[in-house]
């Protein structure tokens, strides 16, 4: 239940400035500008103005991901240091590639350049998990990040003609943003969080950590397939991340005035990506559908930007060193599944269209039986000294439930199954099922999921106690 790791490490957490998100929001903009779209490989047909073989990117682009995910895992103390380095090396590698240097010298400075961008890729998701608190995440992956998205849209040359040394400039201004943000954080080790050992006895929430993975995998490939399949449309890719960034934005607003959590636009944007795919697969016949299309993938791609959100989520509940890791993992997995599809459909790229819209339908359905978990994981209150949970408050719905029974739904609700309960609050897995029998009548539900939802609505309803 409540652990004392658990209330500590949520002390620990950073509530950082605007500005200082949107310097940190830098540093997409860089690896999504440098990477992916000044040099696709990701697409049917993109091609790089760089003079690079882009089969030793890619290799280079999974070498990096490698080591950035083994970092995390040995090094995790040394994370915020080692990417203010890596960041120092891509500024002069970015600043070289002003100078009339030999080929050779050239694709040097470019190959360093791309390993930096991408060995950091982690290091911004361990930042989100195990850093900064609710607040401070979705205000990054929603308005820090429509800045940056905006800038990404920018940069496709669509509208906007920019030469390749305006955006080597555009990207030293990034990065320099970037380091501002870096310097500022703390790079000491008792900044970072306590992670689990052993004897700590803290269980993992199978179905919340299950959760967790299956849609950072899924929300991985649909994420990088997003601009692979706009750019179909003529200028598909500037309205995809058009559409995001503006869309971005009105979360933030949602959240901020309308107190609406991301959370719960995520599902309505996944279903709205999953008709932008089945618009593409039809705008063959009518070309006008392709722009609408590549608007609705734009939504479709907002639920990848969560996917830190969804690893903090877990991490209040199971602070693990290897989240973070798992993520980036499961994110290259993605992208070289997503390598494979493309390769599988080259010559018919409207089937593509139409799994990736099955792969959509298949995500909401999912996402919708998961998402109770998230929101009761991310607003249960953590307390440093247990309390007596059946009498802390004299007027809450949840004490028609015997102190035993509030103990076991907490535990539902947090993800954990029978097996997991039994084990945490010593008791017999029959016992657990027994009130579990109870618990459905009184709080008049007949699963989990809605015994979730209840619950995550009740602990949002009620009004904040004072401290």
């Amino acid at each position: 239940m409540n652990n004392s790791i658990l209330f500590l490490n949520e002390k620990k957490r950073l509530h950082e400035p605007l500005w200082m998100l949107v310097c940190f929001a830098m540093f997409s903009f860089w690896q999504m500008g440098f990477i992916y779209f000044m040099g696709p490989a990701l697409t049917l047909n993109g091609k790089t103005p760089l003079p690079i073989d882009m089969d030793n990117v890619t290799m280079l682009i999974l070498m990096s991901y490698v080591c950035s995910i083994l970092w995390m895992i040995w090094f995790p103390q040394h994370v915020i240091k080692t990417q203010r380095y890596s960041a120092i090396l891509a500024l002069c590698t970015a600043i070289g590639l002003f100078f009339p240097f030999p080929a050779d010298w050239l694709k040097a400075l470019i190959y360093a350049h791309i390993f930096c961008c991408c060995f950091m890729i982690g290091f911004e998701t361990f930042i989100l998990v195990n850093y900064f608190n609710e607040k401070a995440n979705i205000a990054h992956l929603t308005f820090a990040y429509g800045i940056a998205l905006l800038l990404i849209a920018i940069v496709q040359n669509d509208f906007f003609p920019i030469s390749f040394h305006f955006f080597l400039f555009a990207t030293l201004i990034a990065l320099i943003l970037f380091l501002i943000f870096l310097f500022r954080m703390p790079a000491e080790k008792s900044s970072l969080p306590q992670f689990i050992k052993k004897d700590d006895k803290i269980t993992a929430p199978k179905r919340l950590l299950c959760g967790t993975f299956i849609l950072v995998f899924i929300g991985s490939l649909m994420g990088v397939s997003g601009p692979s399949v706009a750019a179909e449309a003529p200028h598909g890719v500037f309205i995809a991340y058009f559409v995001d960034a503006c869309v971005s934005m009105i979360l933030y607003w949602m959240y901020k005035v309308r107190k609406i959590h991301p959370f719960k636009c995520v599902s309505f944007c996944i279903g709205l990506g999953a008709l932008g795919y089945l618009m593409m697969y039809v705008s063959k016949d009518i070309p006008t559908l392709a722009y609408i299309s590549s608007m609705l993938i734009g939504l479709g791609m907002i639920p990848c930007q969560m996917l830190p959100l969804y690893g903090f989520s877990l991490m209040k509940t199971y602070p693990s060193k290897f989240i973070s890791p798992a993520i980036i993992f499961l994110a290259m997995i993605a992208v070289l599944v997503q390598s494979s599809m493309v390769e599988a459909f080259r010559n018919i790229p409207v089937m593509l269209n139409l799994v990736y819209a099955i792969i959509m339908v298949t995500l909401v359905i999912f996402y919708l039986q998961i998402e109770p978990v998230f929101m009761y994981s991310l607003h249960r209150e953590l307390i440093e000294q247990p309390k007596d949970i059946h009498n802390s408050q004299l007027n809450d719905p949840l004490n028609v439930l015997s102190k035993r029974e509030r103990e076991v739904a907490e535990l539902i609700c947090l993800g954990y199954t029978n097996a997991d309960i039994a084990k945490i609050l010593h008791i017999s897995i029959h016992t657990v099922k027994d009130h579990t029998k109870k618990i459905y009548p009184k709080m008049k539900v007949h699963s989990r999921f809605e015994l979730s939802a209840l619950l995550n609505n009740i602990k949002t309803e009620k009004p904040t106690r004072k401290k």
